[in-house]
């Protein structure tokens, strides 16, 4: 019992101080498929290294396939990534950020596929473009244009 304490307690103190090393960043921006839409969340990135991370969030949008022909409704979907986040210093304030990974996702069915994200962070602003690959369901395709802000914890 006492191992099994103590080993509960390694376990989370060290997934607490990883988070007090996290950061979250709140993104908005637009995203288009087969229709376009608005596109807005918030995500969590756990430094591994300087130039590693993991990052996964939440993404609410309103481009789906679903809507077309039908104006009287405004659907919310949700994607919920999961990345596997790469940081290269361009500057001493800017980095070239390279994620991918997968992704699951609400709407009209279950979405699960692959997803990117590229863009420049300066400071603690981003600005890039991501997509989301829904391996089923119609392989559905979403690019995204985005600007997001990072919030330090």
């Amino acid at each position: 019992m006492k191992t099994t304490l103590l080993v509960l307690g390694i376990f989370l103190f060290s997934v607490f101080s990883k988070l007090q090393a996290a950061d979250i960043e709140a993104r908005t921006g637009v995203m288009g498929g087969d229709v376009w839409g608005l596109h807005a969340g918030a995500y969590i990135n756990f430094p591994q290294s300087k130039l590693f991370s993991v990052q996964t969030g939440l993404l609410l949008h309103t481009a789906n396939q679903w809507v077309i022909g039908n104006n009287d409704t405004w659907d919310i979907d949700l994607n919920v990534p999961v990345y596997a986040s790469f940081h290269f210093p361009l500057s001493e304030i800017a980095n070239l950020r390279l994620n991918g990974g997968a992704y699951i996702g609400t709407g009209h069915k279950l979405q699960v596929g692959a997803t990117a994200d590229v863009g420049v962070e300066v400071r603690r602003l981003f600005v890039g473009v991501n997509c989301f690959q829904n391996c089923i369901n119609n392989q559905e395709f979403l690019f995204g244009i985005s600007v997001g802000y990072k919030f330090r914890l």
